[in-house]
């Protein structure tokens, strides 16, 4: 009997198979546009709240840029407690003489010896191409994202002409790609050989700490306070959650308009298919009138109309995030070339698991908008219908 009931509900679909085919193409697209958007804010949110406890963030407290003596990471790496560290300092520059606004570059000078360990999604960075790392002092790494903007190769050499005074021109060269991620855009280089280049071995933008345990963090950013608190320069700890957080407050507006977009795209998605249903609903008054000669209950004929409406929607939502995660996963491979409308998946890439949740998505989205058609079955009477036909 349920067979036949499944059976029924499928055939019901291919009366109209342009209407059906139009309304899943139109789910399939919303839903394309709502997997693509809720992965970047759920991206950009899990950052923002997910900080890890155990990382600290050192900073000069009054000046920006952050200047912070080379002394002071000495000091501070042999502290108790820390497990790891490294060291920032951002060169900016152009990669002309003339300088160009789309030629701008920010190179990340890290500590060599410490750069898969303290910086996430790096631990993938292949053996070999770390060792070269440690190996060659004029060594920098660079994003898929960049290397597909600047057209840049393996190998390459560049020189960055700084755009602060006194000018300083540094010349790197490229030895691998970062995997994508987080790290998709950026450019990083060792800390020692921009020191050397620059000319400037006397002091870093920040320092990054690795605390054994999250007491320890907080215990370690009240006596740094305390300690440096009255020296030049003073300095501010801060954990890596509170260092996003405040970085990523001004776009919290940005975001909340986003998520409001999101629920117009799911408003959008069950006018869609309610639209679809009630129009089905109305052409076949008929049909409903015979299934209750036949002796199917109004309940019956309601959840047949769901059930189309729930089917169209959760193939439809997996379709439709199926060709995202496709194309995500074509582009981090590079068998898709990048360009400017797939570039964004290096750094916020769909996993396959938004499949399933898509599809329980677009089948939720179809039971809310068919509920109310659906319901409009029951007021089909089979005397009325008849009576026009005669």
């Amino acid at each position: 009997m349920l067979f036949k009931f499944i059976n029924l509900v499928f055939k019901s679909l291919g009366r109209n198979k342009v209407r059906t085919a139009l309304t899943g193409m139109g789910v399939i697209v919303l839903v394309a546009i709502y997997a693509i958007v809720t992965n970047v804010t759920s991206t950009v949110k899990s950052k923002i709240s997910g900080g890890d406890q155990t990382r600290l963030i050192v900073s000069e407290r009054w000046t920006m840029p952050s200047q912070i003596p080379s002394r002071y990471v000495s000091e501070i790496a042999k502290l108790p407690g820390v497990k790891n560290f490294t060291t920032w300092t951002i060169f900016v520059g152009f990669l002309d003489r003339i300088p160009q606004a789309d030629r701008q570059v920010a190179v990340l000078s890290v500590h060599p010896q410490t750069l898969r360990e303290m910086h996430g999604g790096l631990m993938d960075l292949p053996d070999e191409v770390y060792e070269e790392w440690l190996s060659t002092k004029d060594a920098v790494l660079v994003g898929p994202g960049m290397m597909k903007k600047m057209n840049w190769h393996i190998g390459q050499q560049f020189t960055v002409f700084g755009a602060r005074f006194p000018p300083v021109d540094v010349q790197y060269r490229i030895i691998g790609t970062i995997p994508g991620g987080e790290w998709a855009s950026a450019i990083f280089c060792r800390q020692d050989y921009l020191a050397d280049a620059s000319d400037n071995s006397g002091s870093v933008n920040a320092i990054l700490l690795s605390v054994e345990s999250e007491e320890r963090a907080k215990q370690l950013a009240s006596e740094l306070s305390k300690e440096y608190e009255n020296r030049q320069p003073a300095l501010k700890i801060e954990t890596e959650s509170a260092g996003v957080a405040r970085f990523a407050s001004r776009s919290t507006a940005v975001l909340q308009i986003i998520d409001a977009v999101v629920a117009i795209l799911l408003i959008d998605m069950v006018i869609i298919l309610s639209n679809s249903i009630s129009i089905s609903v109305r052409e076949r008054r008929v049909e409903m009138a015979v299934l209750k000669v036949l002796g199917f209950q109004p309940l019956h004929i309601a959840i047949m109309i769901i059930g189309e409406a729930m089917f169209v929607g959760g193939i439809a939502g997996m379709i439709g995030t199926g060709i995202v995660c496709s194309i995500s996963t074509l582009t981090l491979s590079g068998a898709i070339p990048l360009a400017k409308w797939n570039s964004f998946l290096l750094q916020f890439p769909v996993p396959w698991s938004a499949v399933l949740w898509s599809g329980l998505l677009g089948a939720g989205v179809g039971l809310t908008g068919s509920v109310f058609p659906a319901m409009a079955t029951r007021k089909v009477k089979v005397s009325d219908v008849f009576a026009r036909i005669a």
